[in-house]
């Protein structure tokens, strides 16, 4: 009963407040617009921009109905307003609607109640799992692709005066909001979940997987979720990952040194020392990389030297600027100049991963594809086609690979990766299926605080090691060790890839 008094009262009172109201037109903000011509006028009811598609074609933006109610200044609308809003948003509608035009209103969930005066209407929100990688505010895919608005208006019928015609229910005007149009991205909906899942704990860093034999993108997590910076596409202090460039020149050169760790090693007048000064003895390549001995690569990149690691460093497209779509340029890495190399110090540092070197997640990534596609170098792909209005699909062009390592060298390379995690310091990536290889990385980034110096910590890997498919990057700022802060997260996605 008082809600059959609440609503009479509410169509007495809005009856009243019509014949107060002005006639015309008066200004009803960015919601809703009158249109030019003289005897129609246009309510929006959404706009939604381009779409953007997982690899198998399920959207990952535009993919959640929403509903609104198109609510128009009439007593029989008023009195279906008590089945859907409470008193306090009645209030707040009938003032609106003393304007003398419909509104739109947001819905948590579509009414329970039927109606037959207030339209509902769908729309299109986004349940979005890509973050970053999708947002404009972080450079993301939507602010590298045509910014097109579909729309989705209401167009009403008004008198001389501009007055709504009484019973009008409006004709719905469909501005491509329905339209299958734009991009399918290389990004597998279950990988990203499955990475996102893995990164739960971490705080700051990310985590990228890969397709090695296209270098299609499967999956990339930045951490936090609000930060506004895809990190993957971010240059970063490597650290000991590096060695694996190394190991890579060393191999194509024929070059495996026996070397005596003592814990330190002296080039020039600088002293250069092993994690936590740990003296590791008789080492030869593979065993260096796998105790990650510094001593043993400050040593085998001054018996390298410059040109030797300079030239396989570019092969591999570290010196390369990448562009992931129309203009949108991500630059790999921030390498030593060859003048900056001839001091023997720089040198040193570049042997294992420091100095002037900074590389992103993503093409530690690219290089591990490479290895685990027999060295074939393939060009970094995040969009895989394109949709037009009629659903047609257009593949997206790539340049052709090119073989930048001899097989040998992969084949040795994976089996060195393959000891670090059976043998040395990657032990704590190795999954249930025991297919792990990488490497690990705990990287001097020379940003302190107080007298604490922050640092990155990565592991790099592939995925299984006897038949490489995935490969997965995974770097924390601000970390402890590679060992502690990105094995764990390695572990955890390549045991959910086994389900797949």
């Amino acid at each position: 009963m008082q809600k059959r008094i609440v609503s009479l009262t509410v169509c007495i009172l809005f009856m009243l407040s019509l014949l107060g109201a002005r006639v015309g037109y008066i200004a009803l903000g960015e919601e809703y617009t009158v249109s030019k011509t003289l005897n129609t006028y246009s309510l929006k009811i959404d706009s939604i921009g381009p779409n953007v598609y997982y690899r198998d074609m399920t959207k990952a933006n535009n993919n959640k109905t929403g509903y609104v109610a198109v609510i128009r200044p009439s007593a029989k609308c008023l009195g279906e307003l008590n089945k859907i809003f409470s008193e306090t948003e009645i209030d707040e509608i009938t003032t609106e609607l003393s304007k003398g035009y419909p509104i739109i209103k947001n819905l948590d969930e579509k009414p329970k109640s039927k109606l037959r005066y207030i339209q509902i209407f769908h729309t299109l929100k986004t349940d979005n799992r890509l973050n970053q990688i999708i947002s404009k505010q972080s450079n993301g895919i939507l602010n590298h692709i045509p910014d097109t608005v579909h729309t989705k208006s209401l167009s009403f019928s008004v008198d001389a005066q501009g007055r709504l015609l009484d019973g009008d229910m409006g004709e719905v005007i469909n501005d491509g909001y329905d339209s299958p149009e734009g991009y399918v991205t290389s990004i597998d909906k279950r990988i990203q979940n499955i990475t996102l899942e893995a990164c739960k704990d971490m705080k700051q860093g990310c985590a990228i997987v890969m397709n090695v034999e296209d270098n299609s993108i499967l999956a990339c997590v930045n951490k936090p979720d609000e930060s506004y910076l895809i990190k993957a596409f971010s240059r970063y202090a490597v650290g000991s990952v590096f060695k694996l460039v190394v190991c890579a020149c060393a191999l194509e050169n024929d070059v495996d040194l026996t070397y005596n760790c003592t814990g330190s090693i002296v080039i020039g007048d600088t002293t250069f020392s092993c994690q936590n000064n740990n003296v590791h003895n008789t080492q030869n390549l593979k065993s260096a990389l796998a105790n990650s001995c510094n001593c043993y690569f400050v040593n085998i990149a001054n018996t390298l030297g410059r040109d030797r690691l300079l030239d396989t460093a570019e092969r591999l497209g570290f010196n390369d600027t990448i562009e992931l779509f129309d203009k949108w340029y991500v630059k790999n890495a921030t390498l030593p100049s060859y003048d900056d190399l001839g001091w023997l110090g720089e040198l040193s540092l570049f042997g294992f991963g420091q100095g002037r070197l900074t590389v992103t997640p993503l093409q530690i990534g690219s290089f591990l594809c490479t290895v685990a596609n027999n060295g074939q170098l393939n060009y970094p792909r995040l969009f895989l086609k394109t949709i037009n209005n009629e659903g047609i699909q257009s593949d997206i062009d790539f340049p052709q690979s090119k073989a930048v390592l001899s097989e040998s060298t992969c084949e040795k390379l994976l089996e060195y990766m393959t000891y670090v995690v059976t043998n040395g310091t990657g032990a704590n990536a190795q999954g249930k299926a025991k297919k792990s290889a990488g490497k690990t990385a705990t990287a001097q980034t020379g940003q302190y605080i107080l007298s604490h110096e922050y640092l990155n910590t990565w592991f790099a890997g592939v995925y299984p090691c006897d038949n490489p498919k995935y490969a997965i990057v995974v770097m924390t700022e601000k970390g402890k060790s590679g060992s502690q802060d990105c094995c764990p997260i390695f572990r955890t996605i390549v045991d959910e890839l086994e389900n797949l």
